[in-house]
């Protein structure tokens, strides 16, 4: 059991207080019911009930100030344990008038910012019912913004304030004890820019004590003399905060290399070679050469990387295209001129260079100066690497589909994904062997290119035998593959299941 009080502490630090917050720890929390935009505006209410009171649903049952106080009086003669309003909702609106509302009823509610009533529902639930499981639930929740962030760019400090925000708490960023490079508090958290302020004016030789550190979390892979997330503040740090400062550090630290590789790439690229004349813009094509190892390391094969860096310097002039690193790169690296009024003699070139390598390639997007190369041969590399992650990588991986690349890559992680997947496609794998790889195949092609003429281009036969094939699948198991909700389960289906796996 748990009270409003040590659920704002431990699993909501970033909702505002609202109401009589003396009362947040006069009942213990029973469950969790959603007030309903109708009358009667529960399915049932008991003692300790915590009540999640949507924005929209309080326009419907209490329109105006009276209503409002009649129905928090209500609440308060059950007596539940509290109340919950969703700001992402709009809740902002009437914060105030709920706030009063409250403090007459002598109830404490909680303004949660950015989750709807749903999501909130089903965090206050999973706490109640298993606080450990919902407390690592949140943790990746946080792990999936941060790495949508760092897509988008937002840097170290974007992530470091949006940790901040989630916890509600001041961080710090040290690379060495001592020594900051992100300092943030949230705004909205006046504790937060006291225990930033604090820290700040402290020495770096001070106990943590003085300079009002609550936590430190090493950032993995830096050496012990630095690389430190600091929970600011003399309160305690919650358990939403000591479950998700771990995961999140690995993140932080893969930023912070990523920064400095970058800023690193940027000095290099200053006393680089020249890029070619027939840009900009420019883009950087990327591919494996080599696996370090005894087979890599003969020098036949060695002799083979060589020439196939000769043969790569011939499919068009110096003007055109750079070829970087040397045979024992561990990646073929060119920048070719991408000339945006020319797409086609652009994609003839990305097409010569697939072919002579025989390997997947992942694709910059166009940049204009120079010293973007370096992020353009890293954007390039992040693409190649999400896109290998892929059971049937693409030939030609571009940039601009990175997020679809680690989207598809990310299914396979799905808990139960696999074996729900084969259950979905149980009705094409109940034949023989051949019959089943054929179905999958055809299937696969089907919902890739959208056309029965596209899908027989793609598999090398006539448009009729799609056509056949695609009759005989519907026949045999009742689907009608025009239907758009079937397409987008089948089409996550056949990523989960390949034709080895049947």
């Amino acid at each position: 059991m748990t009270d409003l009080a040590a659920l704002a502490t431990e699993l909501l630090p970033n909702a505002a207080w609202i109401g009589d917050r003396a009362a947040a720890t006069a009942r213990q929390i029973a469950w969790v019911r959603v007030l309903r935009a109708r009358v009667p505006a529960f399915d049932g209410l008991d003692a300790g009930d915590l009540v999640v009171a949507p924005p929209s649903a309080l326009a419907v049952v209490a329109p105006g100030a009276p209503d409002l106080r009649e129905l928090l009086s209500a609440l308060a003669a059950v007596p539940v344990s509290g109340v919950l309003v969703p700001a992402a909702e709009g809740g902002d609106g009437r914060a105030a008038d709920v706030a009063g509302a409250l403090r007459a009823a002598g109830l404490a509610g909680l303004l949660v910012e950015g989750m709807d009533a749903a999501a909130l529902e089903r965090s206050v639930v999973g706490f109640i019912v298993s606080r450990g499981a919902e407390l690592e639930r949140q943790a990746a929740l946080l792990e999936g913004e941060l790495r949508r962030r760092a897509l988008d760019g937002a840097g170290v400090a974007g992530l470091v304030a949006a940790v901040s925000a989630f916890l509600g708490r001041a961080l710090v960023l040290e690379v060495r004890r001592g020594e900051p490079i992100v300092v943030h508090a949230p705004p909205d958290v006046p504790a937060a820019a006291t225990a930033a302020g604090r820290y700040q004016g402290a020495t770096h030789r001070r106990a943590d004590g003085e300079a009002g550190v609550a936590l430190r979390v090493p950032l993995p892979g830096r050496s012990a003399a630095g690389g430190e997330v600091l929970v600011l503040g003399t309160e305690p740090v919650s358990e939403l905060g000591r479950a998700a400062l771990p995961r999140v550090a690995g993140l932080l630290a893969l930023e912070l290399a990523r920064e400095e590789a970058v800023r690193g790439a940027v000095d290099r690229a200053r006393r680089a070679e020249p890029m070619p004349s027939a840009g900009p813009p420019w883009i950087v094509v990327l591919a494996r050469q080599r696996e370090p190892g005894p087979e890599d390391d003969a020098p036949a094969a060695r002799e083979g990387r060589e020439a196939l860096r000769r043969q790569l310097r011939l499919l068009a002039p110096a003007r055109r295209l750079s070829l970087r690193g040397d045979a024992d790169s561990l990646e073929v690296r060119i920048v070719a001129a991408a000339d945006r009024a020319h797409g086609a003699e652009r994609d003839r070139l990305i097409g010569a260079i697939a072919q002579a390598i025989g390997r997947p390639l992942g694709i910059s997007r166009p940049f204009d100066h120079p010293a973007d190369r370096p992020a353009a041969e890293a954007e390039a590399r992040a693409t190649l690497d999400a896109a290998l992650a892929l059971p049937d990588p693409p030939a030609l991986a571009h940039s601009d589909r990175l997020a679809v690349y680690r989207m598809l890559g990310a299914l396979h992680k799905l808990p139960d994904g696999p074996a729900l997947a084969r259950n979905v496609l149980a009705p094409i794998l109940d034949a023989r062997p051949d019959v089943r790889r054929e179905r999958l195949a055809t299937l696969r092609a089907l919902l890739a290119y959208g056309g029965v003429g596209e899908a027989a281009a793609a598999l090398g036969v006539h448009r009729n035998t799609v056509a056949y094939r695609v009759r005989a699948i519907e026949a045999a198991t009742g689907w009608r593959l025009a239907d758009p909700e079937l397409r987008l389960a089948l089409a996550t289906a056949v990523e989960l299941v390949q034709e080895a796996q049947v």
